[in-house]
């Protein structure tokens, strides 16, 4: 399943919480360098889609779409590409809903492999390749079993002749122990046994293993307040707990976030201004996700667009 569960609490703001916007900049500050990656959302299935009981991830109308269906502190998040290490993230996220008790934002390093290709291991494709196909295993098998039949068949007209001769008992039992074929060795056994052992060696590769969650978040909520958090093991932890800014544009509305993760450096930056850095050794690649959540019962609306993934800037 895609996604998390937060209490109540954690998606609250606590008043103890709540502040003005830091002055301190960066402790590191740090700029984008080369584009890796871009998403526009024109095409379908160009980042990862589900359908589940609490919400849906789709790609449609040149945006990613978070629908969460009913709000009760769960987290869904898709994520797409290649596994990244240092990288910046930018993404323009708007929520159409209009409650406020709605959280929605960016991830990194999100452990898992969706969208990548996974090659066959050479030694599975090399038994795959060098089995026979069940055709030409059936054919062996049937070609055998003529034999055998055409075998068994020359052994009874031989011991049929033998009898109309009219010879002693002692050469009848002769002739009839010569028309009881000994199918000891006969072919059709070892064929078909040789077909078996061919079929099992046939080996499916597993699914390959997608993301379990694991990753860092950088969460702005509706009412104006952001955070940092590591999720692990469907652990949701802060490492810059929720605090208040006014350069955040409330529920309904759109935000620019740009996510920072150098080595163990995080940095939160909400239309274009800093908000809060944090560093954790946690997770040191990954993949780039979408995340939202709501926390009232009516869910939430959430939409994504112009993701762009660059390297930081030497």
């Amino acid at each position: 399943m895609k996604k998390w569960f937060m209490s109540a609490a954690a998606l609250s703001l606590l008043p103890m919480l709540a502040a003005c916007q830091s002055n301190a900049g960066a402790l590191r500050p740090i700029t984008r360098g080369d584009e890796i990656a871009s998403y526009d959302f024109s095409t379908a299935a160009s980042f990862e889609e589900g359908s589940y009981s609490g919400a849906v991830l789709r790609v449609r109308e040149g945006a990613y779409h978070i629908d969460v269906l009913a709000g009760d502190g769960t987290l869904w998040w898709g994520q797409y590409g290649e596994t990244l290490t240092d990288v910046v993230i930018d993404v323009d996220a708007e929520q159409t809903s209009s409650r406020p008790e709605t959280v929605y934002g960016v991830m990194c390093r999100v452990r898992g492999s969706v969208g990548q290709d996974h090659p066959i291991d050479p030694t599975l494709a090399a038994i795959y390749t060098d089995s026979p196909s069940t055709a030409e295993a059936t054919a062996d098998t049937d070609e055998a079993t003529a034999e055998a039949a055409a075998d068994v068949g020359d052994a009874t007209a031989e011991a049929t002749i033998a009898a109309d001769e009219t010879v002693s008992p002692d050469v009848t039992d002769e002739a009839t122990a010569e028309s009881t074929p000994d199918t000891t060795d006969e072919p059709t056994d070892e064929v078909t046994t040789e077909a078996t052992e061919a079929a099992t060696e046939v080996i499916i590769p597993d699914e390959p293993s997608f993301g379990d969650g694991d990753g860092y978040l950088f969460l702005v909520q509706g009412t104006g307040a952001y955070a940092i958090m590591r999720a692990r093991g469907r652990d949701v932890q802060p490492l810059v707990d929720w605090t208040t800014s006014d350069q955040i544009n409330q529920a309904p509305g759109r935000n620019h976030l740009r996510a920072v993760c150098v080595g163990d450096y995080l940095a939160f930056y909400i239309n274009d201004v800093f908000m809060a850095d944090a560093t954790d050794d946690s997770f040191s690649q990954g993949q780039v996700g979408l995340v939202a959540a709501a926390a009232n019962s009516l869910g939430a609306r959430v939409q994504f667009d112009n993701l762009s993934v660059a390297a930081p800037a030497e």
